[in-house]
């Protein structure tokens, strides 16, 4: 075991341990080491990222071995890590609002475990001239051609967009992707589990956690075999979960809605009243599977479960999911589940309390079963299986055994649906 401190580093919120640390994590990558971080404060330069290297484990105390980034100058990320074999354990990874991304997963790196982490402070610099000035800010990256990734047990707060680029304002807490540019394929075999992910934001385009396989642009996308599970997401300011790859599983996870006619946007329509979020869970690649979660708040959400709304999204199902709506809301349009264009589906066993509507197929559906679901709806509709959109047809339905306390329990449309069947 190697101990930073034998480097020369200091720990004392006071001197730059920049030099020392990576001298450290050198060595440990040429003799397949652990660098060990005792109780202290590492101040790191933010300009000048650490890269951590191939089997190799870095150990802290927990909570009171944190590595911060010194706040006399601004970076893009704070950490990188490359290679295969690599443990990251109990630390606090502080970006101190001094860089665009805390931690960084190389592409093609493979057998990566981050746990019990403290992941913190990512967003913008204020100097118009930086080259950090806009982008993507994210707390835990996850590139291409990576494989065995596992996120555990860690917590990743306060990553904040603050200027606007040609994307708008993001914020991703985890962001799986690909290298911008490049033709890596999308991580595969991902894991994240039992975290706790919070403060992402503004409403723009803040998400907890953002799964993105830009194959999926081509229609080249395989499955990614990936699992988002138990985690708990509170101040995801637009949603928590967004996918757009095929074959994630995002199950058992507890979001909480805080927001009450107060997220505003910060952006191009700054000042402007957002959702109190937009959707829970987004779902805009096949192969998929939402389950049990448990999605609730003082407010309310334009969509709570979202599935697709460009290209059809196939294979999904949808199962035993709770969503509860605050009763005090009283933005319009909201939706516990809403369905694009979608084949091959399954909503079932789903308890689904307020709003205006429980189900909605909103755009093409087809080869689909709605059954078991309990649904209370006291001002609005329990299922609605009509759209305002010309062309679009809901078809091969089938809604069956579902409890529904709705002014209207199902709606129908004699013009868009083909062989819908409601028993």
């Amino acid at each position: 075991m190697i101990n930073v401190k034998n480097f020369g580093a200091k720990g004392n919120g006071v001197a730059d341990d920049t030099t020392a640390i990576q001298q450290a994590l050198n060595q440990a990558a040429k003799t397949q080491d652990t660098v060990y971080f005792p109780k202290g404060v590492y101040l790191v330069n933010p300009a000048k990222t650490l890269s951590v290297g191939g089997n190799t484990t870095l150990k802290g105390d927990g909570s009171t071995s944190i590595i911060r980034a010194a706040s006399n100058s601004f970076g893009w990320e704070l950490m990188r890590v490359s290679g295969s074999n690599i443990l990251l354990t109990d630390l606090v990874i502080d970006g101190n609002l001094r860089v665009n991304r805390v931690l960084t997963i190389a592409g093609g790196s493979k057998k990566v475990t981050v746990q019990g982490l403290l992941v913190k402070g990512a967003t913008h610099s204020t100097d118009r001239r930086s080259e950090y000035y806009t982008g993507v800010v994210s707390g835990i990256v996850v590139l291409g051609n990576t494989e065995s990734i596992t996120i555990q047990g860690t917590e990743i707060a306060d990553v904040l967009a603050l200027n606007a680029g040609g994307a708008g304002l993001v914020a991703r807490g985890i962001y799986v992707t690909t290298t911008w540019g490049s033709k890596e394929r999308a991580a595969r075999q991902v894991s994240i589990t039992g975290c706790f992910i919070h403060r992402i934001g503004p409403a723009d385009d803040g998400d907890g956690i953002y799964y993105e396989d830009p194959a999926m642009d081509e229609n080249r996308a395989t499955g990614v075999a990936s699992l988002i599970a138990d985690n708990r997401f509170d101040e995801c300011a637009k949603r928590a979960v967004k996918v757009y790859a095929k074959g994630v599983t995002v199950r058992g996870n507890t979001i909480n809605n805080p927001y009450l006619n107060n997220n505003y946007y910060k952006g191009t329509n700054k000042s402007s009243l957002a959702p109190d979020m937009y959707s829970a869970i987004s779902i805009y690649g096949g192969d998929s599977v939402v389950e049990g979660n448990k999605i609730s708040g003082k407010g309310s959400f334009y969509a709570a479960i979202e599935v697709g709304a460009g290209d059809f999204v196939k294979n999904v199902s949808i199962l035993g999911n709770s969503v509860t709506m605050g009763s005090q809301s009283d933005i319009k349009g909201t939706t516990s589940i809403r369905l694009g264009n979608i084949r091959d589906f399954v909503i079932r066993g789903n308890e689904l309390n307020n709003g205006e509507r429980g189900i909605w197929t909103w755009q093409d559906a087809d080869k689909g079963k709605i059954e078991n679901n309990i649904i209370r709806m006291p001002k609005g509709s329990g299922i609605d299986l009509t759209t305002y959109l010309k062309g679009y047809t809901q078809k091969n339905i089938t809604c069956t055994g579902n409890k529904i306390t709705a002014a209207t329990a199902v709606r129908t449309s004699s013009s868009t649906n083909k062989n819908v069947v409601v028993r």
